[in-house]
């Protein structure tokens, strides 16, 4: 019988060894079940559709959605913060991660906003009054950011992260708003900035988030809404044949700071505190020629003063690359509409003061130009830069976003919910007209922008120019508070 045991006995271990791998395999499909991907009846995780477009962004951003990914709290922590156990302990059987992604159920999108409080008392003033939230939602429904051009609402982050980081450099207990009766301070618009932010995810899914979190401030008088661009003209870096009209740099005498109580541009001539050079000392006088001013070489000195008019400018260069001028500081003198001067002189009709015409009239009358430009006092200086159109905050302009406001109105950096007409190009000329209504953002300021007056900027070159040289249109305008900032101040 030994005999005959030890001739089955390596049989026999095999079987054993084949029932072990078997038991094995059940209880590793028996753990696998139990988890998520085959997790059955209540306690299936559900993937909404926002959060599928979430998982989708994960994959686009890469690396830097997985560093986000990576701060995610453990569940404890989660639970400490919803104030729950309960919640905390059915928020863990709601997290999975698969294919380095986070999926996330409606409980764990529900915490990535603060619940809705509503304030006990909203300030009004002579200039704002506060809609109620049915009429917030009311004009909310009217908002088409895709009549901005853009494509979802988190397309605005980067505008929005410039007027935060613009916004975070004020005193924060400083008023950025002073009306009688009602007071903003820098800390509320930072607040009002970083919850806009917040929302941006979840405004493609549900934009009556906004009309919810957000007071909306109407505007007692409509404001006037005008456009600006940048422009493009001939420049060399050079003088050269062809090119004989001076763009200048900032003079070194130029200074600015408080004169008599107030603060202003100024020079100073032999102990004396003086106004700065006039467009016409500058132009007819040519003061400040022979200093080593010049950054570029113009083609057309009406060029030239439309550039400055809009604060900006690209030039194209004769080897066809092109260069950046910003805005580099003003003389201080105040501003006129050359069309304006013409028409007072009853050189010019009304309703044909742009810019096309002013130069059609020159054209005829060369010998008249420099001096009724001289009747424009104010002058701008540059500077030459690689860098796109920067606003009054230091960071770049975004087309048919930033907006040009009066600082002491609507602050700059401050959210603004705006709807207008403006007009529509075709063939370089203006074509009918076109409803925008959006979000915008107050980054730039400009000399004739005072009181209930925006103005939209629209973008660069040439081909923006029959749309924002054409606008000048009554605007609804509403300044966006979050409700969390009008309470904590």
């Amino acid at each position: 019988m030994r005999h005959d045991f030890n001739d089955i006995r390596p049989t026999l271990w095999r079987a054993f060894k084949l029932l072990l791998a078997v038991a094995c395999l059940a209880a590793l499909l028996s753990c696998v079940r139990s988890g998520p991907l085959f997790r059955s009846g209540k306690t299936a995780p559900t993937v909404p559709k926002a959060a599928e477009a979430d998982t989708a962004e994960a994959r686009e951003a890469g690396g830097a959605r997985d560093a986000e990914a990576a701060d995610i709290p453990e569940m404890a922590d989660i639970a400490e913060m919803a104030g729950n156990a309960e919640e905390g302990a059915g928020l863990s059987a709601a997290l999975s991660v698969g294919e380095g992604c986070l999926y996330r159920d409606e409980a764990v999108r529900r915490l990535t906003l603060r619940p809705v409080r509503e304030p006990l008392s909203i300030p009004a003033c002579d200039m704002f009054f506060p809609l109620s939230n049915v009429e917030g939602a009311r004009n909310m429904a009217r908002l088409d950011i895709r009549s901005q051009g853009l494509d979802s609402w988190r397309a605005l982050e980067s505008p929005v992260q410039r007027s935060l980081e613009y916004a975070l450099n004020m005193p924060a207990d400083e008023p950025a708003l002073a009306r009688p009766g009602m007071s903003l301070t820098w800390g509320q618009v930072v607040r009002s900035l970083t919850e806009f932010l917040d929302l941006l995810p979840h405004l493609d899914a549900d934009p009556d988030l906004l009309a919810q979190r957000f007071v909306w401030y109407g505007m007692r008088q409509k404001p006037l809404m005008t456009g600006y661009y940048t422009p493009e003209i001939e420049a060399s870096l050079t003088r050269r044949p062809g090119y004989e009209y001076p763009i200048y740099g900032v003079p070194e005498d130029l200074r600015y700071g408080p004169v008599r109580g107030r603060y202003r541009f100024y020079r100073v001539d032999k102990g004396r505190v003086l106004s700065y050079y006039k467009r016409g000392d500058v132009d007819l006088r040519k003061v400040l020629s022979g200093r080593g001013l010049e950054i570029a070489w113009a083609k057309d000195p009406v060029d030239v003063f439309y550039m400055q008019v809009e604060g900006c400018g690209r030039l194209r260069l004769p080897d066809g690359t092109t260069r950046n001028v910003l805005y580099g500081a003003k003389n201080g003198h105040g501003f006129r509409s050359l069309g304006r001067i013409l028409h007072a002189k009853g050189l010019l009709p009304d309703g044909h003061l742009a810019k096309e015409d002013v130069k059609r009239y020159f054209a005829k009358h060369p010998e008249r130009m420099f001096q009724l430009m001289a009747e424009n006092r104010s002058y701008v200086f540059f500077r030459l830069e690689n860098s796109p159109p920067e606003g009054t905050i230091g960071k770049p302009l975004t087309p048919m976003v930033s907006l040009a406001t009066d600082r002491k109105l609507l602050p700059l950096g401050s959210l603004l919910a705006f709807e207008a007409e403006i007009p529509e190009a075709r063939d370089g000329r203006p074509a009918g007209k076109r409803k925008v209504a959006g979000i915008g953002l107050a980054q730039d300021t400009g000399t004739a922008i005072r009181g209930p007056h925006v103005d939209y900027y629209i973008g660069e070159g040439n081909a923006v120019a029959p749309i924002a040289s054409n606008i000048k249109t009554e605007a609804t305008v509403y300044l966006l508070i979050s409700k969390e900032a009008l309470i904590n101040g």
